[in-house]
């Protein structure tokens, strides 16, 4: 015969069943949580295979426009640019620490008061301007020291005189220096492995101007630098090559950004871009370290 239980028996007996009941319902849930995460990891890993897969087909259908001579340069062409802009930023970081060294009174000659000026005028003009802004640099600048300049390389003594003693403008707006000044590798083997100015990349046509004012020294088709124009200003001399057009001629004096030429592809070039120089004397100064690009 079933035990007839009291009140407090049968309490204790729906604890029991209830206690067993959610255990069982947690084992089973916690069982089937685990059957599902290796399902997961077989799908995600199917998943990464096929993916691996349909790239494999795809390099083997497209093997010889991958591994083509057009597809090598546009991906060589796209890292230099993107090394190009590396080094700008890092340029123009540089730049921005010399800024103190901008802060001599503008004193270029205006494009009117060139006109009016004979060459010889214009070089006496020039010349004591330059005499003076370069003392007042040295003057003003605590850093320029007799120890101090003893111990400067010749290309820093450069730099801080000229942009103490001149203005200079960006050749070439809005476009990117696709070769630093330097040395660099190319996988061509008509490109020097140190380059003497910078090349900013840019279409054939466009304007270039005068990245400071002087006198027209040379125009000419010859030579490496293809059609070129050398304009000087005292000792320094700005130098513009493989263009496609010439607007100045020899002995001619220019304002600072005055239209003077246009971008092209000639002499020893790649493409079309402009070879941009700055000399004084004999001696080569990095464009970048006075200019921003």
């Amino acid at each position: 015969m079933e035990k007839i239980l009291n009140d407090e028996e049968k309490l204790k007996r729906a604890e029991e069943i209830y206690f067993r009941r959610n255990n069982q319902n947690y084992s089973i849930r916690k069982r089937e949580d685990k059957k599902s995460t290796p399902l997961k990891d077989k799908i995600l890993l199917n998943l990464i295979i096929m993916i691996n897969l349909v790239v494999i087909v795809f390099g083997i259908q497209n093997k010889e426009f991958i591994f083509s001579k057009e597809f090598i340069e546009t991906l060589n062409e796209y890292n230099n640019q993107a090394t190009g802009k590396i080094i700008n930023t890092f340029r123009k970081f540089i730049n921005d620490e010399d800024e103190e060294f901008n802060s001599v009174n503008d004193q270029r000659i205006n494009a009117n008061e060139i006109q009016n000026l004979s060459e010889q005028d214009y070089e006496n003009k020039v010349e004591n301007l330059q005499q003076e802004n370069t003392s007042n640099v040295i003057k003003n600048d605590k850093s320029i020291n007799k120890d101090s300049i003893s111990s400067m390389n010749e290309m820093e003594i450069d730099i801080k005189n000229l942009k103490g003693a001149y203005t200079f403008v960006n050749p070439l707006k809005d476009c990117i220096v696709s070769s630093g000044f330097g040395a660099r590798e190319s996988k061509y083997q008509n490109v020097t492995g140190y380059h003497t100015g910078i090349d900013i990349a840019a279409e054939k046509g466009t304007p270039i101007v005068a990245a400071m004012q002087g006198i027209v020294e040379i125009v000419s088709d010859e030579g490496d630098y293809g059609k070129h124009v050398k304009i000087r200003c005292n000792n320094v001399y700005t130098l513009y090559a493989h263009c496609s057009k010439i607007f100045v001629k020899k002995g001619q004096i220019v304002a600072e950004g005055q239209k003077i030429a246009n971008v092209g592809n000639t002499g020893n070039s790649t493409g079309p871009h402009l070879h941009f120089e700055i000399r004084i004397d004999d001696r080569f100064v990095d464009p970048a370290r006075i200019i921003k690009f």
